[in-house]
């Protein structure tokens, strides 16, 4: 009785409207219901009609008057005439749904408000059939026969809309209430063969500098493997907020470009060698944390992120076409402008504001790599600590309009970034763009400007593997640039290629010619889960020296994503 209750209590909120208009035979009435069909799927499991054998036909007025007063029955009996009236209506629309073997079964009573239930189902079905071309169907003895009973019935009626009412109201109460911690795991596999070849070996770009740091990296043509796994872990505690996650592994495979990384050859965390080399390659085999940050809403308009192990390239320097190594390009000359991001990890925090969650977002952030030191590192003369040198903070200004369907086809995005780094000063401004031309087509690119200075000492005498020995100033003035073209759904949909060109540092007085970075690559999808990409980079002027060889790298990337 409960559930069949429930279930009636479920149907439509409106109330009932009756407007009768006879003409010739046809009765013509609605009822306002946001789901006439709604108590057709009604199934009385509570023994509610008996129709074994029932081929009676409508029981009208004239031939059937009440036993007794319906409106004083407590409960409704198969014997009453209400019961026996609604019982033929039914089957004679169809309009209570009834038991695998086509029977209704049972003789048991039935409470007001079950039979209010039941009546309810049938007036629905009547209705949306005096509203169709079957109205012509639907006589007006049978109607005639409804109204009696939902006058009768009346009270009954309205509690059931009173009570669905306040269950929908309890319902969202519920709802809104019911979340519960949840702890979700996602993660990426990514196994990539590499060929690598270059025909001479690279030299540091400083010139005429006899400092004996400066060296050179024999570059050989090797094909090696490089595997990494990154298990990612999103607990919510509130469904508003996000405590992230990231455990990393890898077999430590390089390719040439990380081959050049060495502890000299350092401006800030990226330099050279990063530009050049795979983003994934060089990860180690035990498992380490690589992000853990936990995100929460301020206000409406404004969310937050505090972390101790955070990577600002999660969340400034985006672009559609040219972010993430496991689905676009490999290396971070064109995942990201190199000269923006010269802390990239540490710990630290981030404010997003959206005004009215609209078309300009503000993002400010600030990171520390030394944030875990209580003390200072005397060798390199760094204070480190939350505040202290490594650190940076950046900020980035997004304008990105939405058209009709909600998408964003043009996005600019205005930087600046201030940060300490190895007792160099750093100040770079950057722009970074992406406009999807059409379906097929996208553009996107990246530039950044800006100083890096050694405060009152001369910069070679930080940098002497990059500064050229005839340079006695203690700053330098960078560039760099990155432009590329997209094609989204290639080859079939899902598939993406893309070929980029750029140059990563542009400074005169940092060797004698200027790095230029070309790579493409296609992305085909096997499964949605499941994409292999062939990649190939060219590498010329390696680290600003016009004597070093072109570098070609050539990979295969597969990623499983879970």
């Amino acid at each position: 009785m409960i559930l069949f209750l429930n279930k009636c209590l479920l149907g439509s909120v409106v109330s009932i409207l009756v407007n009768t208009i006879f003409s010739d035979q046809l009765l013509a009435y609605s009822f306002s219901s946001s789901d006439l069909n709604k108590f057709s799927e009604i199934i009385i499991r509570r023994d509610l009609i008996l129709f074994q054998n029932s081929d009676s036909h409508l029981i009208s007025n004239s031939k059937a008057e009440p036993s007794s007063n319906v409106s004083q029955l407590i409960d409704v009996s198969h014997q009453d005439w209400a019961f026996m009236a609604l019982q033929s209506l039914a089957n004679r629309y169809k309009c209570l749904a009834d038991y695998p073997n086509l029977t209704y079964q049972g003789d048991r009573s039935l409470t007001r408000y079950e039979f209010a239930g039941a009546l309810r189902a049938c007036s629905d079905r009547l209705t949306q059939k005096s509203q169709t071309s079957l109205a012509d169907k639907v006589s007006t003895t049978d109607l005639l026969t409804l109204q009696k009973l939902q006058t009768d019935f009346d009270a009954e009626l309205l509690s059931l809309i009173n009570q669905v009412t306040d269950l929908e109201a309890k319902n969202i109460t519920l709802e809104a209430n019911s979340f519960s911690p949840t702890t979700k795991l996602s993660g990426v596999v990514l196994m990539s063969i590499t060929a690598n070849h270059s025909n001479s070996d690279i030299a540091q770009p400083a010139l005429d500098n006899t400092n004996s740091s400066v060296f050179s990296t024999q570059l050989n043509s090797n094909t090696n493997a490089i595997a990494i796994i990154r298990l990612n872990l999103s607990t919510s505690f509130s469904g508003e907020d996000l405590l992230y996650t990231r455990l990393e592994a890898g077999n430590s495979g390089v390719s040439i470009g990380t081959s050049l990384d060495q502890p000299e050859a350092l401006i800030g965390y990226v330099g050279f060698a990063n530009s050049s080399g795979l983003e994934y390659s060089g990860i180690s085999p035990e498992f380490y944390l690589g992000a853990l940050r936990y995100t929460f809403l301020i206000s409406k308009n404004i969310q937050a992120t505090i972390g101790a192990v955070l990577s600002l390239n999660d969340y400034f320097d985006l672009n559609s076409f040219s972010n993430d190594e496991t689905i676009d390009f490999s290396t971070s000359m064109f995942i990201s402008n190199p000269l923006l991001l010269p802390v990239n990890d540490g710990t630290g925090g981030l404010v997003e504001w959206s005004p009215n969650q609209g078309d300009w977002t503000l993002r400010v952030g600030y990171v520390a790599t030394g944030a875990g030191f209580a003390t200072s590192d005397p060798i390199r003369n760094i204070n480190q600590g939350i505040f202290g040198d490594p650190y940076q903070a950046i900020a980035e200004l997004e304008f990105a309009p939405k058209d009709a369907q909600e998408n964003t086809p043009v996005s600019i995005r205005l930087q600046y970034t201030n940060g300490s780094v190895n007792n160099l000063d750093y100040n770079i401004g950057g722009l970074n763009f992406e406009w999807l031309i059409n379906k097929g087509l996208a553009v996107f690119g990246r530039y950044g400007f800006g100083s890096i200075q050694n405060r009152d000492n001369p910069i070679r005498d930080a940098l002497p593997t990059y500064i050229n020995a005839n340079f006695a100033g203690n700053s330098i003035q960078p560039q760099t640039w990155s432009l590329g073209l997209a094609f989204p759904d290639f080859f079939t949909e899902g598939s993406l290629g893309a070929i980029a060109i750029g140059q990563p540092f542009i400074d005169g007085n940092v060797g004698n010619a200027t790095q230029t970075n070309i790579e493409l690559f296609v992305k085909f999808p096997i499964t949605s889960q499941i994409h292999i990409t062939p990649d190939l980079q060219m590498i010329f002027n390696p680290n600003n020296n016009s004597t070093n060889g072109t570098i070609s790298i050539l990979s295969l990337r597969t990623v499983f994503s879970f």
